[in-house]
């Protein structure tokens, strides 16, 4: 019972943000939520992919189903029962860890493109302490990986004028200053390791889209333009950015929404609601620590038996 009141919790939590009204609160509220939700995601994909390897198999449904699932695969293909049982177990955490190190293989790839793009095609210092870079592209955006740096393309100093372009170069020292990088490459660990539950794309993408729109009113609080920012995000937003500074102006879609904000269109903001969902990140974070605390001591409680042990007799080695 007590289980299935905390599964039921968890649920509860990890699906109220895809429901709640997030693009009418604050960018630094509604960013807390979805980073929380995503950390969220994370531990509950890791502690399922504990219990199917631990504890699934003590259990006597578990034993039942493999005596008679895996006798008929052995009986008509040969293969021996047991072996195939400690392999379904231990899918789930293949599967984690296979998207955790595809995570960490773009990070070094990115690192790797960041080098090759400041060393062989950097024309030297922009606005601002930026770096000019070659390139076709209209895009100014901060590295994601390594030092922080802004790296305004070449093709973007000639397309924006003086103010688009220190509204530009101040939303990219919102995302430095607001510590969004470290924020983003553990989102895309948390979603990396919560993958294989539904949403967790869609919750990094939010986290993003959250983030944007904290460096945008950063921009607008320091140049004091919202127009001249709107405009550059227009002429930024269907320019591709090299993989290495994905944190970019043009952002990732959302874009029309992102300029109603700025014109002020958007939506309002009501004091009762910012606090609500404060309160939703306060609880997300709590639940967050709690079970990040209970996952190690529950893995390693292992009752009744050895990880990936079935229990009953089994089928008969062929």
């Amino acid at each position: 019972m007590l289980g299935a009141i905390i599964a039921l919790v968890l649920v509860l939590a990890i699906a109220a943000p895809h429901v709640a009204p997030l693009h009418a609160v604050a960018p630094r509220t509604a960013s807390a939520v979805w980073f929380f939700a995503l950390a969220l995601r994370a531990l509950v994909a890791i502690g399922t992919a504990i219990f199917v390897f631990v504890y699934v198999p003590q259990t006597e449904v578990f034993g039942a189903a493999a005596d008679w699932c895996w006798a008929i695969v052995s009986h008509h293909l040969g293969l021996s029962a047991h072996p195939l049982a400690h392999a379904a177990t231990v899918l789930p955490a293949l599967a984690i860890t296979a998207s955790l190190l595809w995570v960490l293989f773009g990070l070094v790839r990115a690192a790797v493109a960041l080098r090759v793009l400041l060393v062989q095609r950097s024309l030297g210092e922009g606005p601002m302490g930026s770096v000019v870079v070659e390139e076709d592209d209209v895009f100014v955006a901060v590295t994601g990986v390594g030092r922080a740096r802004i790296v305004v393309s070449r093709t973007a100093l000639g397309a924006m004028d003086r103010e688009e372009l220190a509204a530009s170069v101040a939303h990219e020292l919102g995302h430095i200053r607001r510590r969004h990088r470290p924020l983003l490459l553990l989102g895309s660990a948390f979603t990396g390791l919560g993958r294989l539950l539904p949403g967790s794309r869609a919750a990094e993408r939010e986290l993003r889209f959250s983030l944007e729109r904290d460096a945008d009113e950063y921009a607008v609080r320091k140049t004091r333009d919202p127009l001249a920012l709107a405009s550059a995000i227009c002429k930024a937003s269907g320019a591709q950015a090299p993989a290495s500074v994905t944190v970019g102006l043009g952002g990732r879609g959302r874009v029309t929404l992102r300029l109603e904000y700025l014109v002020g269109s958007g939506p309002r903001r009501g004091a009762v609601l910012e606090r609500s969902m404060r309160l939703l990140a306060a609880f997300l974070a709590a639940i967050t620590l709690v079970l990040a605390a209970a996952v190690p001591a529950w893995a390693v409680a292992n009752p009744g038996g050895e990880p990936g042990a079935v229990p009953g007799h089994g089928c008969p080695e062929h």
